[in-house]
C-alpha cells in the first residue's frame, strides 16, 4: 500500500496525540527518516513515500508512543546553534541550560580583558555540551582558552569525545568524581560551570515517563534533598578557583537559597567574593554565580 507524505505525517501526528506525545515528535522523526528539511519535505507532501522508509518512521513513532524520547531515536539535539550526538548515556540537552552557557560568555565578556589567558572546567560534563560549547564560542579570543571536561562515566565520556571530535571543539577531558581529578594535579583554574543532578529522589514518580525512565538516574537525582553535589563541590570550590575567578552552576526552580547558602558557608566570614542569583526565561531561579 503506497502512503503519501502528508497521510504519514497525519496518521502519526493522530496516533502519538492519542498517547500523550506532542505532535511535533511526528515531524521530527519525519525528517530524521526521510533526510529532509521541514521545508522540504512541506514542499514533497503529495509525493508517495518509500515503503522501506514507511515501515522505518512507523516502527519509531511506536517507540516514540511508550515514551522513548525522540533524542534517542534520533541519536541527536540541537544545543546552542549545535547538532550534539546523544545517547542513553548522558542527559538529553535542556534549553535552560543554553541560558547558563550564555550567562557564563557574557561574564567572560565583562570581567576578563580579551587577551587573558582563561581555564575552564565543566564538571559533570555528560554529552559534552557546556564544554564543547564554550570551547567553541571563545576559539577566536586573543588570549589562550584551556577547556577541560571532568565525568564519573566513563560511557558519557565517550560520547562528549566524539562530540568534540565531530565539531572540532579543543577540550581535554578528565574521567572522575567532580573536580578530584584537577584537585589531585594541585591546579587552579579560573571558570568552573556545572549542571549537576539536583533533582531530590522523592520527586522520581513525579517527573515525566520519558525523563524518568530514559534519562540516566546519575545525572538527574541529587540526593534526598537534591544537593547531595553541591554540598561536594562547595567544599572542593574554595581548592580550586583562582583570586578572581567565577564558579556557574545551574539549579532546581527551588534551590535558589539553598545552594547560595551552601556556597557562602564553604568560603567562610573572611570571603570578599560574592554569590548571585539568577532567573531563567520562565522567572524561576535556575542559576547561582560564584565569585572569588
Amino acid at each position: 500500500m503506497s502512503v503519501r507524505i502528508y497521510e504519514a505525517l497525519q496518521r502519526a501526528s493522530s496516533f502519538l496525540e492519542k498517547q500523550n506525545v506532542e505532535r511535533g515528535v511526528a515531524e521530527v522523526l519525519l525528517s530524521h527518516h526521510t533526510g529532509w528539511s521541514r521545508s522540504r519535505w512541506l514542499a514533497e507532501l503529495q509525493s508517495e513515500m518509500d515503503a522501506g522508509i514507511f515501515e522505518a518512521f512507523w516502527a519509531d513513532v511506536e517507540r516514540a508512543s511508550t515514551g522513548v524520547p525522540v533524542q534517542h531515536l534520533t541519536g541527536v539535539e540541537q544545543f546552542y546553534g549545535l547538532e550534539f550526538r546523544v545517547s542513553p548515556d548522558v542527559l538529553i540537552p535542556r534549553p535552560e541550560t543554553e541560558e547558563l552557557v550564555d550567562g557564563v560568555l557574557r561574564e567572560i565578556k565583562v570581567r576578563y580583558p580579551d587577551e587573558r589567558p582563561l581555564r575552564i572546567v565543566d564538571v559533570g560534563t555528560g554529552s559534552g555540551i557546556i564544554a564543547v560549547t564554550l570551547a567553541k564560542e571563545l576559539s577566536e579570543r586573543a588570549g589562550e582558552v584551556t577547556v577541560e571536561a571532568v565525568d564519573i562515566s566513563a560511557a558519557a565520556l565517550e560520547t562528549a569525545r566524539e562530540n568534540a571530535r565531530v565539531l572540532g571543539a579543543d577540550v581535554r577531558f578528565w574521567e572522575g568524581d567532580l573536580l578530584e581529578p584537577l584537585l589531585l594535579k594541585g591546579a587552579t583554574v579560573d571558570i568552573v560551570v556545572s549542571n549537576p543532578p539536583y533533582i531530590p529522589e522523592g520527586e522520581r514518580e513525579n517527573l515525566a515517563v520519558n525523563v524518568r525512565e530514559f534519562d540516566p538516574a546519575t545525572a538527574l537525582f541529587g540526593g534526598e534533598d537534591g544537593l547531595v553535589l553541591y554540598r561536594r563541590m562547595a567544599e572542593q570550590l574554595p581548592w580550586l578557583l583562582a583570586v578572581d575567578g567565577f564558579a556557574a552552576f545551574e539549579i532546581g526552580y527551588d534551590q535558589g537559597e539553598s545552594v547560595p547558602a551552601l556556597m557562602r558557608a564553604a568560603f567562610g566570614s573572611g570571603w570578599r567574593g560574592g554569590v548571585e542569583v539568577r532567573q531563567d526565561l520562565n522567572g524561576n531561579d535556575r542559576m547561582v554565580f560564584v565569585y572569588r
